[in-house]
C-alpha cells in the first residue's frame, strides 16, 4: 500500500511531501529497530524513540509529541497519529491479511500441518499440534500437548515439555480495547530446554527470540517481543513482560517479575521474588527486592526490616525523653505587662 493511502485509511496525518513520500510503498509493519526497506516502523517506548533517529524504516508511526519535537531529526517521513495504538492496530489489519489455511484433522493424536517442516529423529508425544509453516530442527523432543503456532521456529535439539504453548498471541491491545494482531512469530535457538505449561508469546512486530542453550523451567511466562539471549537459565513461575530484552546468560530465579520495555545486561543475577521495574544496565549485577536494587544492598535492609518494631519503640522512647529534658530547661517565657490603655 502507498504511504498516503495508508495514511487516509488510518485518518493520520503524513508529515513528509505529500507527492514524494506519499508514493512509498509499505509492504509491512515491524519494529523500529528491526524495519527495513517498505517496512513502516512503529515507535511506542524510549527505547524506540532512540532507535528511530537510525531506523532503516522507509516511514515511522509516531504520536504526536514525539514528532513535534523530532521531525526534523528523523531520516524518513512520519504517520503522525492521536492515539497510535489504534492506528498500528489498523495498519496490521491493512497490511497483514489473515490467509485461512483448512486445518489437517489426522487420525492419529498428533495433528501436523501439511506446511509443517519435521526435521529427523523428532520425537512428538501424545497430542502435540503443530500448526502451518512451522519448523521443528533435528532431534527435537517435545512432550504431549505441546502447541506450536503457525510460524513458529525451533532449532535443533529443542525439548520441551508437556501442555508448553509456543507462538500464541500476545497481550496487547489498543487504547479502545481492542486486540492488536501480532505479525511476528517465535524463533528459539538450538540446545533450548523448556519445562511444563510453559507460554511463550509470538512477536507483535519483531519475533520472539529465545537464544541458544537456554533453560526455562515450568510454568515460566515470556511475553510479546521479549528477546532472550545465550545461556540464560529461567526459574519456574517468572513472568517476562512484552519487549523486554535479556542478554546472554543471564539468570533470573524463581517467581521474578520484569517490566515491559526493561533491558537486562549480560550475566546478572536477578534474585527470588524480585521485581525488575527498570534497566539493569551494569553486566554481571545482583539484584534483588521490588523494585529489584543492589543485592547487597537488599540484604542490609532485609536485616534492618527484622528490626524495625524495636527501632520505633526506641525512637518513640527517646521523643518523650528529649520533649522532658527540653520542658525542664527551658524557662517560661513572662507575661507582658498590661496597662488600662492597652489592646
Amino acid at each position: 500500500m502507498r504511504l498516503g493511502d495508508l495514511a487516509a485509511l488510518l485518518g493520520v496525518r503524513l508529515l513528509g511531501d505529500a507527492d514524494v513520500d506519499g508514493a512509498i510503498d509499505i509492504e509491512r509493519v515491524r519494529s523500529v529497530d528491526e524495519a527495513s526497506v517498505h517496512d513502516l516502523g512503529f515507535v511506542a517506548h524510549a527505547h524506540d524513540r532512540q532507535a528511530a533517529f537510525s531506523t532503516r524504516a522507509c516511514a515511522l508511526l509516531v504520536d504526536e509529541d514525539f514528532a513535534a519535537e523530532h521531525a526534523h531529526e528523523l531520516p524518513c517521513p512520519l504517520l503522525v497519529a492521536a492515539v497510535p495504538s489504534v492506528a498500528l492496530r489498523l495498519a496490521i489489519e491493512a497490511l497483514h491479511p489473515i490467509t485461512h489455511q483448512p486445518p489437517l484433522r489426522a487420525p492419529a493424536a498428533v495433528v501436523v500441518a501439511v506446511s509443517a517442516v519435521i526435521g529427523v529423529d523428532v520425537v512428538l508425544g501424545a497430542g502435540v499440534v503443530i500448526e502451518d509453516d512451522v519448523v521443528v530442527g533435528n532431534g527435537c523432543i517435545l512432550g504431549p500437548n505441546v502447541v506450536l503456532r503457525h510460524g513458529v521456529r525451533l532449532g535443533q535439539g529443542v525439548r520441551i515439555g508437556p501442555g508448553t504453548v509456543i507462538g500464541d498471541d500476545g497481550f496487547v491491545f489498543d487504547d479502545d480495547g481492542v486486540p492488536i494482531r501480532p505479525v511476528a512469530s517465535v524463533v528459539i535457538g538450538d540446545d533450548v530446554w523448556l519445562g511444563a505449561n510453559v507460554a511463550v508469546d509470538r512477536g507483535l512486530l519483531r519475533d520472539t527470540r529465545i537464544g541458544a542453550r537456554a533453560r526455562i523451567d515450568n510454568l515460566v511466562q515470556v511475553g510479546h517481543d521479549v528477546v532472550i539471549g545465550a545461556n540464560v537459565v529461567i526459574v519456574a513461575q517468572v513472568g517476562i513482560a512484552g519487549w523486554v530484552t535479556i542478554g546472554d546468560g543471564v539468570t533470573i530465579a524463581g517467581q521474578a517479575g520484569v517490566n515491559p520495555h526493561v533491558r537486562i545486561a549480560p550475566g546478572v543475577r536477578v534474585g527470588g521474588q524480585a521485581g525488575v521495574t527498570n534497566d539493569v544496565d551494569t553486566d554481571g549485577a545482583v539484584v534483588a527486592g521490588t523494585p529489584a536494587f543492589a543485592h547487597h544492598e537488599w540484604l542490609k535492609s532485609m536485616a534492618r526490616l527484622k528490626h524495625l518494631d524495636a527501632t520505633e519503640r526506641r525512637l518513640r522512647r527517646l521523643e518523650r525523653t528529649v520533649a522532658l529534658l527540653t520542658a525542664l530547661v527551658t524557662p517560661p517565657i513572662p507575661a507582658l505587662p498590661t496597662t488600662k490603655d492597652s489592646p
